[in-house]
């Protein structure tokens, strides 16, 4: 008996013994399979092909009109659907319709809010720009990413709401006169921010038992995996990435207690790959642990304290982690004979 039939044996005695409902969605059909980094690699390519197809498509144009724009961009985003309905797991025509479908949204986007003046708005716009990409795009990669960049839209947008400026070195204590809500901003910020994509990954995680057997995996697979992906790198991608990466006079900032919350991404970030590990995924817990290691370092470097505050961090965070570590060694394993 071959493995599909062997897997369809299978479900049949599941559903007889009630293990799964009689109504239950069928089995997804069987897909090519590619590593992680096949494609993360595919789309990068796809990102970098999709802008690129966006400046040919301005130059060949030479239109400064903004409707001619937004229809070009609709018309590249139903060209994407139509090559992600009809792919079938041709690698050519996946990222063919990637490009499509990015350079689409760029141009929408361009049309949309060149003359907008308001940061909030513009996050909120491309948030409801990627929610509508999650829901139409026929495709697990397109809805994966637009997860992805909805997750950071939204941190955009909680924070433009909550600060009146740009956004600019909230970190660092630039922005506190521009906080709404004074020195508790800050809190108020990440809670609104981090708890309900903690609360939506810890949901999904769940019920995955239940929303894989319906129809509403094909949506919530890909929300659960840019989620994870996102609360892995927001707390950097989304910070000033200039003062992070060349700030230069940023640098040798003293510490303060608003350090926490950047400190906190690390806790975002083991969390991701703790999500990674439910799922039994060993390239998003890669990524995960590289990205808390990212936030480390950015953490440990950035902020000019002493050195002997710095190892006083690192020695209690560790003392911290060998004594969960050892307490989870201890646990009796479920099932077993004490």
């Amino acid at each position: 008996m071959s493995a599909p039939d062997q897997l369809e044996n299978l479900v049949a005695q599941l559903r007889g013994r009630g293990v799964i409902a009689a109504n239950a969605a069928p089995l997804p059909e069987e897909s090519t399979h590619r590593p992680w980094f096949v494609a993360l690699m595919l789309g990068i390519a796809g990102w970098v092909a999709g802008i690129l197809l966006l400046g040919f498509i301005a130059v060949a144009l030479d239109t400064d009109s903004r409707v001619t724009i937004f229809v070009v961009g609709l018309v590249l985003l139903a060209s994407a659907w139509a090559l992600y309905y009809a792919d079938r797991d041709a690698v050519f025509l996946d990222q063919l319709a990637l490009a499509l479908s990015i350079a689409g949204q760029c141009a929408v986007a361009v049309a949309a809010l060149a003359d907008v003046r308001s940061n909030f708005v513009i996050a909120a716009a491309l948030f409801t720009l990627q929610l509508a990409v999650l829901a139409i795009m026929p495709n697990r990669t397109a809805r994966t990413l637009a997860a992805l960049f909805a997750t950071m839209a939204w941190v955009f947008a909680v924070r433009f709401a909550m600060f009146s400026g740009h956004g600019d070195d909230l970190f660092f204590g630039s922005g506190e006169d521009l906080a709404r809500f004074g020195g508790a901003s800050m809190a108020i910020d990440w809670l609104i921010t981090w708890l309900p994509l903690l609360l939506l990954t810890t949901w999904l995680i769940r019920r995955e038992v239940d929303w894989m057997a319906s129809r509403l995996r094909a949506f919530a697979r890909p929300i659960l995996t840019g989620t994870i992906l996102g609360l892995a790198v927001g707390g950097v991608v989304t910070e000033p990435f200039i003062v992070l990466a060349f700030g230069i006079d940023s640098a040798g900032i003293g510490y303060r207690w608003q350090a926490i919350f950047p400190l906190l991404s690390i806790a975002l970030a083991v969390y991701a790959a703790w999500c990674a590990f439910r799922l039994r995924s060993a390239g998003l817990s890669g990524f995960a642990i590289v990205a808390a290691l990212v936030h480390l370092g950015r953490f440990y470097y950035l902020y000019g304290t002493s050195l002997l505050w710095k190892s006083v961090i690192m020695l209690c965070l560790g003392a911290v982690l060998l004594g969960a570590g050892e307490l989870l060694r201890r646990r009796p394993i479920a099932g077993s004979q004490a």
